[in-house]
């Protein structure tokens, strides 16, 4: 075992004793190639941020969001700027547009015009989150999808660009269900915490079916626009779900973006397929955040223990997906942190999918490069 997979192993806390020869030659193998992140949100350049990225061959791919708040849009955007033309060895980014003028007869030209500048300035996409679908009304009160025409001229403008979309639109499925809080009346789940996108049994809004409609819609409509669904697109629950889509539409491709739970759910069998079959258009995330400031948009900075736990936070979060796509282990599985409290014993274990090593090159590393042109720039 060579002295860089000793120290990514001790890093990770995994002993060598805990895999298998074939287990530790490919997660090896995975350590040892370029990798990209493309599913991040940076705030600001850390040195810590720095040292994992040179630690783990590895570049990320911060996304900005906030069409509904201005401020911290633009907070973002100014920020992600700054340091990925600082550091373009470790920050790639992608930008978004606002939403809050979107009755302004100029919005669309005043949104060409953000837009062109941001690609100018190095932006390789750009970003549509679930306030459209979820949260933005017309005029008669109806939610706006996004395959409302009043986006259209935006999109085509995106794809005469050379640039991609990246869309999260909805949520995981279960937001249409139930939300229960657990017996100590902590939030359990997400959509406990957050009840604004909890749509279960409120008729008056979007139905999940709907938001998956007008986004394949509006697949349907752009075909030379290049569209990667972030999370799975949506589908996380069943990659066949995914797999219709891919099928359907060439121009669609898919990052996990911190979704992997979902496929670890799943048939082993199943899930080792789709990568397979798929291979070339399926990218690499977390939806990990990090850097000096405690969250986007703000200002207050973080704590030499706030430094500390987000450290931890994003190495635990690539060690188990390493070691999920590239290795066949048995990996504890079944609990993980909830809300700040101690990590309970894991419950079970999954096995990991053990990718051939050309699928491993894909979806870490030759995929961001194909959907997003320049996100490997110096690096």
């Amino acid at each position: 075992m060579n002295k860089y997979l000793k120290m990514i192993l001790l890093m990770f806390g995994v002993y060598s004793f805990l895999l298998s020869s074939n287990s530790l030659a490919q997660l090896e193998y995975l350590l040892s190639i370029k990798k990209i992140d493309v599913h991040t949100h940076i705030s600001s350049d850390a040195p810590y941020l720095r040292q994992i990225m040179d630690d783990l061959n590895m570049k990320c791919c911060t996304i900005c969001t906030g069409g509904l708040n201005k401020e911290t849009m633009d907070f973002q955007i100014n920020s992600a700027n700054e340091f990925c033309k600082e550091y373009p060895r470790y920050y790639a980014w992608i930008t978004t547009f606002d939403l809050t003028q979107r009755n302004d007869p100029d919005w669309v030209e005043n949104v060409k015009k953000q837009l062109r500048r941001d690609f100018e300035n190095g932006a390789v996409g750009v970003k549509i989150w679930k306030e459209i679908g979820m949260e933005i009304k017309n005029a008669d009160g109806e939610y706006i999808q996004a395959d409302d025409p009043m986006f259209d001229p935006i999109f085509e403008f995106i794809a005469q660009e050379g640039k991609t979309l990246i869309a999260h639109l909805g949520e995981p499925i279960q937001a249409w269900m139930p939300s229960h809080l657990p017996v100590e009346g902590i939030p359990g789940t997400y959509w406990a915490k957050h009840p604004e996108y909890s749509f279960w049994d409120k008729p008056d809004k979007p139905s999940y079916s709907d938001i998956m409609a007008a986004r394949d819609h509006v697949l349907a409509k752009h075909p030379n626009l290049k569209f990667v669904g972030a999370h799975l697109g949506s589908l996380e629950f069943d990659v066949d779900e995914v797999i219709k889509r891919l099928d359907r539409y060439p121009n669609f491709a898919v990052g996990i973006g911190g979704r992997t739970r979902y496929l670890m759910w799943q048939a082993r069998g199943k899930v080792r397929e789709f990568f397979i079959k798929y291979q070339d258009r399926i990218m690499y995330g977390t939806d990990r955040s990090g850097g000096f400031y405690k969250g986007l948009g703000q200002k207050e900075k973080m704590t030499e223990n706030d430094i500390q736990d987000s450290r931890k936070s994003i190495l635990d979060r690539h060690e188990l997906f390493f070691r999920y796509y590239a290795t066949d282990d048995d990996i504890p599985w079944g609990n993980y942190v909830i809300g700040g409290k101690p990590l309970p014993e894991p419950t079970y274990t999954v096995k990991g999918l053990a990718l051939p090593k050309e699928v491993l090159d894909k979806v870490f590393y030759e995929n961001a490069v194909e959907w997003f042109p320049g996100v490997n720039k110096d690096f």
